[in-house]
């Protein structure tokens, strides 16, 4: 009976690494599903002597999902920083949704980017 709970825990792990990675593209999402899925991984060992199979695939697609949504914030935000049309896009999406522009919250940190 204790198999079986290693058994799951660790399928709940390889499915949450399987969907942490498209999550990268949505929120970055990826990036928080993705290290779950690994603890997880990691957890269902338990007492058990090896990790289970389904556990060794958790772990690798759930640090691909970190990976890829840090790669995906990095992109992001080099993209928002040098092209001045995304730049724009960002600060009239920001408006609408916070009431101040990007670009005058990064004033209010003390951050100046001069594009």
């Amino acid at each position: 009976m204790e198999d079986n709970q290693h058994v799951v825990l660790a399928g709940t792990a390889m499915v949450m690494g399987l969907v942490s990675i498209p999550l990268c593209f949505f929120l970055n999402l990826g990036v928080v599903v993705g290290g779950i899925a690994v603890v997880l991984a990691i957890l269902s060992k338990g007492t058990l002597e090896k990790y289970l199979p389904q556990a060794k695939k958790a772990m690798i697609y759930g640090a691909l999902g970190v990976v890829i949504g840090y790669g995906v914030l990095a992109y992001d935000m080099y993209t928002v920083m040098t092209n001045p049309q995304a730049r724009a896009q960002l600060n009239t999406m920001s408006e609408k949704v916070n009431g101040i522009s990007f670009d005058d919250m990064l004033k209010e940190l003390g951050v100046s980017i001069d594009n």
